[in-house]
C-alpha cells in the first residue's frame, strides 16, 4: 500500500513526477516544471523549479491514511518521497506522519528520501518501529531481504 511518485521525462530541464496509489493503481499529477502547468490547481511552496498538485498532495494524503488504517504485520507501505516540503511539515507529511504512528500496530514503512532527509525520517519513525534500517538509493536487493525477513518475525 502507499504511494509512489513515478518520474515522467519529457524532454524539458526538469521532469514531472506523477502519483502511482499503489492501493488502488490510480495516477494523476503530483509535481511539475513551472513552466509545464495546466489546468489543475498548482503551489509553488517557494520553489523556483516546481510546482505541486494540490489534488495530487490530497490525494496522497488520503492513500497514505487508507495505509496507515490497515497497517499490522505483513502490511509494507511506502511513502515516496519525504522531502523539503515534508521537512516543513507541508505536502505528505500528515500521511507520513499517520503512517509512522500505525507502525505501532506492526508492519512494515518504507519512506524514500534524499540523504539530507534521513536523520529526519528515523526521528520520524523511531518511536513506533520495531526497527529501523536505513539503505543505500537503489539497493532493492537490500531491500527485499528486510522485508522478507521482517514479514517471517
Amino acid at each position: 500500500m502507499g504511494i509512489l511518485s513515478m518520474r515522467v521525462l519529457d524532454g524539458g530541464d526538469y521532469p514531472s513526477y506523477d502519483l502511482l496509489e499503489l492501493d488502488t493503481g490510480e495516477t494523476m499529477h503530483l509535481v511539475k516544471p513551472v513552466d509545464k502547468i495546466s489546468g489543475e490547481i498548482w503551489e509553488s511552496y517557494d520553489n523556483s523549479h516546481f510546482v505541486f498538485s494540490k489534488k495530487g498532495l490530497n490525494s496522497a494524503n488520503l492513500a497514505l491514511t487508507r495505509a496507515a488504517k490497515e497497517m499490522r504485520d505483513g502490511v509494507v507501505v511506502f511513502v515516496d518521497e519525504y522531502g523539503r516540503l515534508e521537512s516543513q511539515h507541508k505536502g505528505i507529511y500528515s500521511g507520513a506522519i499517520m503512517v509512522a504512528d500505525a507502525l505501532k500496530r506492526g508492519g512494515i514503512a518504507v519512506y524514500l528520501c534524499r540523504d539530507d532527509k534521513v536523520n529526519e525520517v528515523i526521528d520520524l519513525v523511531k518511536e513506533s518501529a520495531a526497527r529501523v534500517f536505513s539503505l543505500e538509493a537503489g539497493d532493492t536487493d537490500a531491500l527485499l531481504r528486510i522485508i522478507r525477513g521482517c514479514s517471517k518475525l
